[in-house]
């Protein structure tokens, strides 16, 4: 790899004090940015009196630099000068100090999407001051960085810590603000010097040290005023740090850790949105078209002197463009610092030792002609959601990066959307000084010396567009008529997900009118279609197909979709997957090219939705355009119709025998025995938390039923018996209910018992998932049922059409995997009937669980590995528990459970010639099918047969802890049947603390066995695990094969491809 390293370019320096001469001490952002121009190569070192500096512009390189895995936010100059004002408040703590998760957790909340309403009332007060400010003004200079100081300074003071700064009250600068603007010009001072030279200031550190105490006795007597006046009603930032504990420690934050973070919002909190306000303002006079456009967009939804509502300030769309452009062309924050954990390379060539302090230069990144045509333009519609989509994912970074990245944002966004809305609809601007740009650099940059006058806007200057007003509830739409098409929906699905898909899509083309036909892709496979409409979807396992379309899939590369054979079929393909996966969509892109090899012409173009990510949200954007050019091509009604489902309350000698679910047979628990050991006193659990219960669970098949070893066990669970009375209770339902429920089509397509007499009870524990992250569907259908019209427009504020509305969806609900129930909980107000929640309820889905025993050991009498899933929600609402594995913990010997064999998609199971060698690595519950394969070899040795030798690696906490199946590994070892390695990820003293690292010791080893025809199990993790293993084999091929990183994962293809290369991963 050396052989490729290539020295960072460096502008020429002097002797000692290297480019520091260079670098002016009133502009060294815009001197790093006008260097970086210099080296296309997006990367440059500067030699610096103690240190070199590395700066990054490049966005490809910035990605690198963004893996939180590789890098960190150091506190180096200038952050360690500023840390001498706000100690460990968030934005200065370092890494390793517990301040800086405490606070973060509990100040998270306080910066959500949905804080922002509560905060609104001060934010608008203080805006209303800045406004009255100008109107007194009028046609007079107008200081504009000043006064957007003033602004965003008292709003988070007010907003934040009730504190009034009243600083439109005078001209004087507030003692704060001047103590502040010294002590960051003196900590940007100090960015070049030497300490020796920084040390012999002592006049400027005696300055600085009384500007700091200014400005946190004023901080100080904040706190002292709150904590005097008691308890009260506000829920503030300093309510919440006085008051809060942090829910990981359950400890409190000190007193000098709430100073500190005061101190650090009160900087953090106007800095920068008086920049953007400032340079937003700038842009606007500069580009008349687009202040056109942003006076068109207040005049319609702020009327003459409307004064805005939260709801009406969220609603806006050319605003918020306009704030990201100015973001991208003159952000606040001139640069983002990170350091390597360990020796690195960025780019496959420039080598960054371990602590190296990295700068990557946002104003050269956002220009970078690698991720934005004409950069230096100031372009709104870089903004709209179709060009987003097209962005370099890691060339706009503002707000910094990660965990470290600004917590204000969306407070900053929603002040700075206000502050811009409200001067437009009261004032036009005007520059008759003719302003040039001139930056001030301090911590951030900010126009300096920038000077506008107003006047206020006359109603004939505004445009005429009146606010559209709320459309009435849609009623449901009544039955449409026939299409006369043909339309089949065509699914694979192995886990319910793209099953469920297909089912709502054919229920929806059914009442649009169309000849509705729902089938598997096998199915499908038996008899292709020459005509009408084809809708497919699907998702990918590991590249190959599910387990209901294996025929399609052969038929399509056996060719027997034929040339023309489907020229008179439409068709559209959604498919499914994880974006974790390498083999992300491969399936679906199969079916669509065999569709166009077939002469099918596509309908829309393929769908992508992505399980890693808004599963939902991507889903419902690509039916909508379906349904669109559906309606536009067949004249098909294809509007959304009310609900389908209804249900009639029975009397309990009207009940029959409850349904079961279809697919599966009664399954007997034999055995349960607990596998996980008493942690107390093996580790410091600081260092990696004990795991959960674990359990080897014997059962027992129905006559007749076998299995194969590798095989899965599908297991269907049932509801914790607390959550579904939590339901029933938010449902308004009695337990013991008992109804019958009906589809006013008169279908019978869904999961549901449909006309079975069931209890709601019994529905709730068998039929549907209650913990579920709440989709749109869920969310319309609780705004659908309140009377309440705020909490209708919280949750309209999901369903949007808009950027904002899809990141806060993602934020706060799929991102904190928040349910239908919390919702319940948190708007008591919606009142959901059952049959409604029934209908958007997803089916409960069977959790498949590797079988870990050997089929002929004990032929009916499988066993199962279950490790139980359960840990604080993230939510932040109580516990969460895994559902199969808690109800099969809850199952005792002679219990019954519904569930069936499957055969793993690809197949997992062991060579059939059993001298073959095998390379098995499966860390805690990943042994499960290991131990069957190896049971499997050990019964063959027994019985006389040669086996090869398997190379066990087995990873886990502590030996004593959770090392599973201990004493048979070591028979398994002693008979010869084995090797075992071993990796202990809290022991200190053991060699290897993952199964990667046992792996890479061992490489001679795994290599001859590779050379000796061996195969390789990988079963457990897929996000962490399974790629730090294939890239250690990779690493090992290297090593003695020589060749490429591309040379290696060929190979391991290949070995994919020969079958000897298996994994049976999970997310």
């Amino acid at each position: 790899m050396s052989s490729n390293l290539t020295s960072i370019p460096a502008p020429r320096g002097v002797p000692i004090v290297g480019n520091a001469l260079q670098i002016p001490s009133d502009g060294p952002a815009a001197f790093f940015e006008e260097t970086a121009g210099r080296f296309p190569e997006g990367i440059y070192r500067l030699a610096l009196p103690g240190r070199e500096l590395v700066l990054v512009s490049d966005p490809d390189l910035v990605a690198e630099l963004c893996d939180e895995s590789r890098f960190y936010k150091p506190i180096d100059k200038p952050h360690s000068d500023v840390r001498a004002i706000a100690g460990d408040g968030l934005f200065t703590a370092r890494r390793d100090e517990p301040n800086w998760g405490k606070a973060h957790r509990i100040l998270m909340p306080a910066f959500s999407q949905r804080s922002m309403k509560s905060y609104f009332p001060e934010m608008l007060e203080v805006a209303d001051a800045l406004v009255d400010k100008w109107r007194r003004n009028e046609g007079k200079d107008l200081d504009v960085v000043g006064d957007m100081t003033r602004l965003t300074l008292d709003t988070i003071g007010l907003t934040g810590f009730d504190y009034r700064f009243n600083s439109f009250s005078s001209e004087e600068v507030h003692p704060f603000l001047q103590a502040l603007a010294d002590s960051l010009n003196e900590a940007m001072g100090r960015l070049k010097q030497p300490p020796f030279v920084t040390a012999m200031r002592r006049k400027q550190i005696r300055t600085f040290e009384e500007n700091v105490r200014v400005m946190q006795s004023i901080v100080e007597e904040v706190i002292r005023e709150r904590r005097a006046g008691g308890g009260d009603d506000r829920r503030d930032l300093l309510s919440l740090m006085l008051s809060a504990v942090d829910p990981e420690t359950g400890e409190p934050l000190s007193d000098e850790n709430i100073r500190n973070n005061v101190v650090t919002f009160l900087i953090a909190g106007h800095e920068t949105t008086s920049g953007l306000l400032s340079y937003a303002l700038y842009q606007l006079l500069r580009n008349p078209h687009v202040l056109a456009q942003a006076y068109a967009e207040v005049d319609r939804l702020l009327p003459g002197d409307t004064v805005p509502s939260y709801e009406t300030i969220m609603k806006l769309n050319v605003i918020p463009r306009i704030l990201d452009e100015t973001l991208r062309l003159w952000g606040p924050i001139p640069a983002i610092a990170l350091a390597p954990y360990e020796d690195t390379v960025i780019g496959g060539r420039y080598a960054l030792p371990k602590g190296q302090q990295v700068m990557v230069v946002i104003p050269a990144l956002h220009k970078h002609p690698k991720a934005w045509d004409r950069p230096t333009e100031f372009d709104i519609d870089r903004w709209l959601p179709e060009n987003i989509a097209q962005h370099h994912p890691h060339a706009y970074k503002p707000f910094g990066n990660g965990e470290r990245a600004c917590i204000g944002r969306q407070f900053a966004l929603t002040e700075a959307r206000l502050a811009l809305a409200l001067v437009l609809q009261q004032f036009a601007i005007t520059d008759p000084n003719d302003y040039q740009i001139k930056v001030k650099e301090t911590l951030t940059r900010k126009p300096d010396n920038f000077l506008l006058r107003v006047r206020s806007r006359q109603p004939y200057e505004r445009f005429g567009t009146e606010v559209r007003a709320a459309q009435e509830p849609q009623a449901p739409a009544a039955a449409v008529n026939a299409v006369g098409v043909t339309l089949r929906v065509a699914y694979g699905s192995n886990l319910g997900s793209s099953e469920d898909l297909a089912r709502q899509l054919a229920g929806r083309a059914e009442q649009s009118g169309f000849d509705t036909t729902l089938l598997t892709l096998d199915e499908l496979a038996d008899n292709p279609p020459s005509d009408g409409i084809l809708v497919v979807v699907t998702p990918s396992y590991n590249g190959k197909a599910p387990d209901n379309a294996q025929r399609f899939d052969a038929l399509a590369a056996a060719g027997g979709l034929t040339a023309g054979s489907m020229s008179q079929v439409r068709f559209a393909v959604l498919g499914n997957g994880n974006t974790h996966w390498l083999t992300y969509q491969a399936f679906p892109k199969r079916v669509e090219a065999a569709l166009l090899a077939a002469g099918a012409t596509p309908i829309v173009p393929r769908g992508e939705v992505d399980a890693n990510g808004d599963f939902d949200g991507m889903a419902t954007t690509w039916l909508a355009g379906l349904w669109t050019a559906l309606a536009e091509q067949y004249g098909a009604d294809t509007t959304a119709t009310g609900t389908q489902l209804s249900l009639d309350v029975l009397s309990e000698a009207e009940v029959r025998p409850a349904v079961v679910s279809e697919k599966a047979y009664p399954i007997t628990v034999v055995a349960s025995e607990e596998l996980v050991g008493d942690p107390t006193g093996l580790w410091d659990f600081s260092v990696e938390a004990p795991r959960p219960q674990a359990l080897s669970i014997t059962v027992e098949l129905p006559e007749g039923v076998g299995y194969e070893t590798g095989n899965h066990l599908a297991v269907f669970g049932k509801n914790n018996p607390e959550l579904v009375a939590r339901a029933l209770r938010l449902l308004r339902v009695p337990r013991d209910q008992v109804v019958r429920l009906r589809r006013e089509d008169g279908g019978t397509g869904t999961h549901l018992p449909i006309g079975q007499p069931v209890t709601a009870e019994l529905l709730l524990t068998e039929f549907v998932e209650l913990q579920e992250v709440a989709t749109r569907a869920h969310l319309r259908a609780l705004a659908e049922h309140t009377q309440c019209p705020w909490t209708a427009t919280q949750l309209q504020g999901y369903l949007d059409d808009t950027d904002e509305a899809s990141r806060r969806y993602q934020e706060e609900i799929l991102g904190k995997r928040v349910s239908v129930l919390t919702l319940l909980e948190r708007f008591p107000a919606v009142e959901l009937p059952l049959a409604v929640f029934l209908e958007v309820a997803g089916p409960i889905r069977p959790r498949f669980y590797s079988i870990s025993s050997a089929a002929m050991v004990e032929p009916n009498r499988p066993r199962l590995t279950v490790g139980l899933v359960e840990g604080p929600a993230l939510s932040g609402d109580g516990e969460y528990r895994g559902l199969a594995s808690q109800y099969l913990a809850r199952l005792r010997p002679g219990d019954v459970f519904f569930g069936y064999v499957r055969v793993p998609s690809p197949p997992f199971h062991p060579p059939a010639d059993p001298a073959t060698p095998m390379i098995l690595v499966g860390p805690g519950t990943g042994f499960a099918p290991l131990r069957g394969f190896l049971q499997e070899r050990a019964a063959q040795q027994a019985g006389g047969v040669q086996v090869g030798l398997s190379k066990v690696f087995y990873g886990c906490r502590h030996p004593e802890h959770d090392w599973f199946y201990r004493d048979e590994m070591r028979a398994w070892e002693q008979a010869g049947v084995a090797e075992v390695h071993l990796a202990f990820s809290t022991v200190p003293d053991h060699p290897y603390r993952f199964v990667q690292d046992a792996i890479t010791a061992d490489g001679d080893g795994i290599w001859d066995a590779l050379q000796n025809g061996a195969h390789v199990y990988v079963c457990g993790d897929g996000r962490r695990m399974a790629p730090s293993v294939r890239q250690a084999l990779a690493d090992i091929y290297r090593s003695h094969a020589g060749g490429s990183g591309d040379d290696a994962e060929k190979w391991l293809d290949q070995l994919e491809a020969d079958g000897r290369y298996q994994q049976d991963v999970f997310a």
